[in-house]
């Protein structure tokens, strides 16, 4: 073998690692390395509306999400204190961009803020709290 043949696949091996660099480091390529290497859209405000903000275990909270793009899926997730997350079902968002749906806390569930997310799938994002208040039923005292 020649010297010339040998170092031929070490400048092709530098010139394609050059090229991937720039690829992967050139702020105006985001899309196409986004195609390539993967990764999430990127991330929209939507809005996000809890009515009531606050009452007890039982109460039905109606949760309303707005700023999606019609036709996305969405879903919404609650976040209790010190339990595991609820995903709850997918749903599309109508031609206005809204999804509307109920989340109702059980007896037993604890009192306190509970973190509320509405999460697009093609990158809508939205938070809001409620808050869960100590007794049970939505006609107790305090609710």
């Amino acid at each position: 073998m020649s010297p010339n043949r040998a170092a031929f696949p070490w400048r092709t091996r530098l010139t394609a690692t050059v090229l991937v660099a720039a690829l992967v480091f050139t702020p105006g390529c985001g899309r196409l390395r986004r195609r390539i290497f993967g990764g999430s859209s990127p991330t929209r405000a939507g809005t996000l509306a809890v009515s009531p903000p606050r009452g007890p275990a039982g109460t039905p909270f109606t949760l309303t999400a707005g700023g999606l793009r019609p036709g996305e899926p969405m879903t919404f997730e609650v976040d209790p204190p010190n339990r595991k997350r609820f995903v709850g079902p997918s749903h599309t968002a109508g031609p206005d961009g809204r999804v509307t749906s109920i989340y109702t806390p059980q007896a037993g569930d604890p009192p306190g803020s509970y973190q509320v997310k509405a999460v697009g799938s093609r990158g809508t994002r939205a938070t809001a709290n409620l808050v869960v208040t100590a007794g049970t039923g939505p006609s107790s005292p305090g609710g």
